[in-house]
């Protein structure tokens, strides 16, 4: 253990010797938080207020207007035609939907009316609310298609099982707020405290992709083959390394975790909760920084394509802004990226007051990522 400690001693203070890591690992991360988490304003708390009109007055229409109200990112209100025109002529309002007549007959009949957005000059969430009308129509869709379809062999109407359907679909996003939402807090982070966790992910990130450059960075200069002439096994000098990455992370995480509620007023939560969380991601880290290093030749190249993973990566999980803007494809694929699982965990302790064993099953998805990152790194780690 000595010669491990040794070895991560030296990296340590290699690493730390560097002005510029700090500007990484401390400046940068907080920049980056006070400008999207401004940006974007607070999710939780300032919605995008849209109104819709219901000209069609159909089961389907007040589905649809059902599907949109339950965006949380939306404050939707039911409107007149003539008030919705008149709110959005003062500028009292942003944007509004109307439904028009015959959708309902549109959608079952396979001769769709389009749904109407207006909005002001200056809206600029344009995306984030097409998308949200987009998908309520498409679950509308799929319903419908269903029901017909059962309609056509029960010979019984397809309203009876499309309102089950509909039932059905809603149930589960209920019995999720029932069961996780404790009694004084929230669901959802606040945008500033979500970016704070975020952005400080990516850096921790970016700065591992640096150090695990080390490795290829000894090996280029030859000190990597003097350490193999040590008295010192290749367990032994490959642990101090890696445990020398995992204690910067975590002076990194836990300094920007100060910072950030200094600066920022972030409640990070249970204590216990985040050592096993940001624990369980630093491995998961640390084991991808490695398997990155094992396929590229130098610490220039480690560097370069490291931060590609890391940069598009953190889009797909919501580092950047809310993972419930983005398209359902890219939802699907953020379950197998660490970030959107270290997310989720974070959600659990910052915003609705989660402890240690809420974020079990989050930290143990992390330790299943880094025992694949690990065993597919460690093989391609060249020794000789």
């Amino acid at each position: 253990m000595k010669k491990i400690w040794a070895i991560c001693s030296f990296e340590l203070q290699r690493l730390l010797r560097k002005p510029r890591s700090y500007l990484v690992m401390f400046l940068l991360p907080l920049v980056f938080t006070l400008l999207f988490g401004n940006l974007l304003g607070d999710s939780g708390d300032n919605k995008i207020k849209l109104l819709v009109v219901d000209e069609d007055q159909s089961v389907l229409s007040a589905s649809y207007y059902e599907t949109v109200k339950g965006n949380k990112l939306l404050d939707v209100s039911l409107v007149s035609k003539e008030d919705a025109k008149e709110q959005l002529k003062n500028k009292k309002v942003a944007a509004a939907v109307i439904i028009p007549k015959e959708f309902q007959s549109g959608i079952t009949e396979g001769n769709e009316k389009d749904v109407v957005f207006q909005h002001i000059p200056e809206f600029t969430s344009n995306a984030t609310v097409r998308q949200a009308l987009n998908n309520a129509l498409t679950t509308i869709k799929t319903e419908v298609k269903a029901s017909q379809s059962w309609s056509s062999y029960s010979g019984e109407p397809w309203e009876g099982m499309y309102e089950k359907l509909s039932q059905a679909s809603a149930k589960p996003v209920m019995l999720n707020k029932e069961t996780i939402t404790k009694a004084k807090a929230k669901t959802n982070m606040s945008n500033l405290s979500a970016r704070s966790a975020g952005f400080s992910i990516m850096f921790v990130m970016i700065v591992m992709m640096t150090a695990t450059g080390a490795i290829l960075e000894a090996r280029k200069n030859g000190v990597w083959y003097r350490m193999m002439s040590m008295p010192a096994s290749k367990a032994q000098i490959l642990g101090g390394y890696i445990l020398s990455f995992f204690i910067l992370g975590w002076i990194q995480f836990g300094a920007l975790m100060l910072f950030t509620h200094q600066l920022f007023d972030v409640q990070w939560g249970n204590i216990f909760g985040i050592i096993l969380l940001v624990s369980a991601l630093l491995l998961a880290v640390v084991g991808l920084a490695l398997f990155i290093a094992g396929i590229v030749k130098t610490a220039e190249q480690q560097s370069s394509l490291g931060n590609i993973v890391v940069i598009s990566t953190c889009m797909i999980a919501g580092v950047y802004w809310p993972i419930e803007i983005e398209p359902l494809f890219m939802q699907r694929i953020a379950d197998f990226v660490p970030q959107t699982w270290a997310m989720r965990g974070f959600t659990e302790l910052i915003a609705r007051g989660g402890a240690a064993g809420d974020i079990v099953a989050y930290a143990g998805i992390l330790a299943v990522f880094a025992a694949v990152f690990f065993a597919v790194g460690l093989t391609k780690i060249r020794y000789e």
